[in-house]
C-alpha cells in the first residue's frame, strides 16, 4: 500500500480530531447520501412514468394506423387488412371506426341525467384482441356486443364503457345508455340529433384515466350504421413485433399505398410531444438536484480545509522526510474522495431500498391529474452510473484545491508556525 492512500485511511480512522472537524465530514458524507439517493428515487419514478405511460399507450391504441380518405377506400378494407398482416414484422392487424358522441343516462328517469362527451370505437372483438390490450381487460368477458338476451322491446346496441367514465355517470351493468349523435353539416333548421339506445354488457379498464374516463366500444358494424363516412375515422390498426419500429413501418406502408386515398400515423409521432417533454424533465431534475451534492461538495472543501490546518505539523515531518508535494496532495485528495465514495454507495443503496418499498406499496394518484392511477418506479443501471459518477467526480473534483494549498506548504513553515 503507498503511503498517501495509507496516511488518508489513518486521518478518516482516527478518533483524535475536533469535535467540529468531525460533524463537518459527517454533514459532507451526509450531503452526498441526500443528494445520490434523491436522485435515485426520483430518476426511478420518471423512469417509472415514462415505461408506463408507453406500456400503457401502446397497449390501447395500435403501433400503427392507417386512415382511409374515402368511402371507396374503406370498402377494401378487409383485403388491405390480410396484406397489412402479412407484412413483415406485422404481429396483426384490424379494422376500426372512431367517432365522438354525448352519452346520456338517466340517473333518476325523468328527472336527473348525466352527459358526457365521448369517443365511441367500434371494433371487432377477435381482431382487436391481437391489436391491443383493451379486450382483455374487459370484465365481465364477452363473445359479441350481442345485448338481443335483454329481450328489450326494441333492439339495443351492445356496448363496453371505461371503468372511470361508468363511476362518474353512475351506470351499472345492464342498464341502458343513450347515444346521441349528429351529422358532420347541419344543413337545415329543424336539425334533430340522432339517439342510439345501448345496453351496458361491461367495463374495461386500461389502467390508463384519459382512456378509461373517455372511450366506449361497440361492434364495428354497428358503429359503421351509427355513423356516416364525413363524422367518423375509418382506418386499420396494426401491431409490430418490435414497437420502436413503428416509423419505419408507417414510412414503408405510406409507400405501399396511394396517398389520395390513405393516410398512416403511427403512436410515435402522436405522442412525440409527451415523451420529449418527459425526457427534458428528467434532464432538467437531475442538473437541479445536483445541488445537493454540490453543497455537500463544499462541506467537503470546509472539512478539508481545516483538517489541513489540523495537521499542518504532520504535514510539515512529511515534507521534512521527503515526501513530495505530488504525494501530499494526493493524501487530501484520497481522503475526500473516499468521503465522496461512501456518501455515494450509502445514498445508493437508501435510494435503491427507498424505490423497492415504493414499488411494493403502490401509491394511489389522482388518475386525472397523472394520467396514471399508481407510483410506478423503475431502475435503470444507466442512472445509478451517472449519479454515482457524477457525485464521485464533483467529491474528486472539490478535493483538488485545499489538497493543492497543502501540497505548497513549506516544511519550516509548517513546523515554525506550529
Amino acid at each position: 500500500m503507498n503511503y498517501p492512500l495509507f496516511i488518508a485511511k489513518r486521518h478518516l480512522q482516527t478518533k483524535k480530531r475536533s469535535a467540529l472537524v468531525s460533524r463537518i465530514m459527517s454533514i459532507a458524507v451526509g450531503g452526498v447520501f441526500v443528494g445520490v439517493m434523491t436522485l435515485v428515487i426520483v430518476l426511478s419514478v420518471i423512469n417509472g412514468f415514462e415505461t408506463e405511460l408507453r406500456q400503457r399507450i401502446v397497449g390501447f391504441n395500435a403501433n400503427v394506423m392507417v386512415f382511409m380518405r374515402n368511402p371507396g377506400a374503406w370498402q377494401r378494407v378487409d383485403s388491405l387488412s390480410a396484406v397489412l398482416g402479412d407484412m413483415e414484422g406485422v404481429v396483426a392487424a384490424a379494422p376500426f371506426i372512431r367517432s365522438e358522441a354525448l352519452a346520456a343516462y338517466e340517473i333518476i328517469p325523468g328527472r336527473r341525467t348525466q352527459i358526457r362527451g365521448v369517443i365511441v370505437k367500434g371494433v371487432d372483438l377477435t381482431r382487436e384482441a391481437l391489436v391491443s390490450t383493451v379486450i382483455d381487460s374487459i370484465k365481465p368477458e364477452i363473445d359479441s356486443f350481442d345485448a338481443s338476451f335483454f329481450e328489450d322491446e326494441e333492439p339495443r346496441f351492445g356496448v363496453v364503457m371505461g371503468l372511470d367514465l361508468a363511476v362518474e355517470m353512475r351506470i351499472g351493468l345492464g342498464e341502458e345508455l343513450a347515444l346521441v349523435t349528429a351529422p358532420a353539416t347541419i344543413r337545415t333548421d329543424d336539425f334533430e340529433p340522432q339517439m342510439v339506445k345501448c345496453r351496458v354488457l361491461g367495463f374495461f379498464n386500461s389502467g390508463m384515466y384519459e382512456f378509461d374516463s373517455r372511450f366506449i366500444y361497440m361492434d364495428i358494424n354497428d358503429v359503421d350504421r351509427i355513423f356516416d363516412f364525413e363524422t367518423g375515422v375509418r382506418g386499420i390498426g396494426v401491431k409490430l413485433g418490435n414497437i420502436y419500429a413503428a416509423q419505419e413501418m408507417d414510412v414503408r406502408i405510406q409507400k405501399m399505398l396511394p396517398i389520395q386515398h390513405y393516410g398512416t400515423n403511427n403512436w410515435i409521432n402522436l405522442n412525440q410531444n409527451l415523451f420529449s417533454y418527459m425526457k427534458i424533465e428528467k434532464i432538467l431534475m437531475f442538473l437541479m438536484l445536483t445541488l445537493i451534492i454540490l453543497v455537500a461538495a463544499f462541506n467537503l472543501v470546509g472539512m478539508l480545509t481545516m483538517v489541513i490546518m489540523e495537521k499542518r505539523t504532520e504535514i510539515g515531518v512529511l515534507k521534512s522526510m521527503g515526501a513530495s508535494s505530488k504525494g501530499v496532495m494526493s493524501i487530501f485528495m484520497l481522503e475526500g474522495t473516499i468521503i465522496g465514495v461512501l456518501g455515494t454507495l450509502g445514498g445508493m443503496i437508501a435510494g435503491l431500498i427507498a424505490c423497492y418499498v415504493l414499488d411494493r406499496i403502490q401509491l394511489n394518484l389522482p388518475g386525472d391529474v397523472y394520467f396514471i392511477k399508481t407510483l410506478p418506479v423503475l431502475v435503470e443501471w444507466q442512472d445509478l452510473l451517472a449519479v454515482g459518477g457524477s457525485a464521485i467526480l464533483i467529491c474528486f473534483v472539490a478535493t483538488v484545491y485545499p489538497s493543492w494549498e497543502a501540497s505548497k506548504l513549506l516544511p519550516v513553515e509548517a513546523l515554525r508556525n506550529d
